[in-house]
């Protein structure tokens, strides 16, 4: 989810603003709090990532829900399947390599839901939802998405049902959960410091 910074300024995050300067040093300027950030120290960077996940991702999926005609699901559902691998590869301190998507996915997924699914369901999820979406524009023919579903994720025989608004409510949760973490987890941060860059 970064934004590499580069000669001429550049959105990193909304309202925050990076552009290497003439001696090629890197600056950051949030223009919401008037304040200069420092790319390099850890506690900048999470207001930058946390800026850009909430900013471009969830807060404008959450006005999606909130629009009361129909055909928002599967954008909602979109946003917070790209969530879930990226913010594993902060929280494990490395990428997923190649092949290695359906691990993060599932991991994180067992961490969002600990104990509620078993691991061959969320790989179905996984293939159904998330490969469907990001390698053919739509979900596979087992997802069924309604928002008057009353659980987030369920199992029903073949069908794999997804409540949009209460899913999203769920990756907002761990988002939240996520960064309160960064702030005394010694090893979050430590892998997310090694993970995250914008230079």
């Amino acid at each position: 989810m970064t934004k590499k910074i580069r000669t001429e300024p550049i959105n990193i995050a909304p309202d925050i603003i990076g552009w290497l300067d003439i001696h090629n040093t890197p600056k950051v300027f949030d223009k919401r709090n008037n304040v200069e950030l420092d790319p390099t120290n850890l506690d900048d960077k999470i207001i930058i990532y946390e800026r850009q996940v909430s900013d471009w991702f969830l807060k404008p999926a959450s006005d999606l829900i909130r629009y009361k005609n129909k055909n928002k699901g599967f954008i909602v559902l979109m946003i917070c399947l790209s969530y879930i691998e990226g913010v594993e590869q902060y929280i494990q301190g490395v990428p997923s390599q190649r092949g290695g998507s359906r691990f993060f996915f599932v991991t994180s997924m067992e961490r969002i839901y600990p104990n509620k699914f078993q691991p061959h369901e969320l790989e179905d999820f996984y293939s159904e939802a998330r490969c469907g979406l990001f390698h053919n524009g739509m979900v596979k023919e087992r997802i069924i998405i309604n928002n008057r579903f009353s659980e987030s994720l369920e199992f029903v025989n073949t069908d794999i049902r997804v409540n949009p608004k209460k899913f999203l409510e769920d990756i907002t949760n761990d988002f939240h959960n996520y960064l309160n973490n960064l702030q005394a987890n010694n090893i979050l941060r430590t892998n997310f410091n090694q993970m995250y860059t914008n230079i």
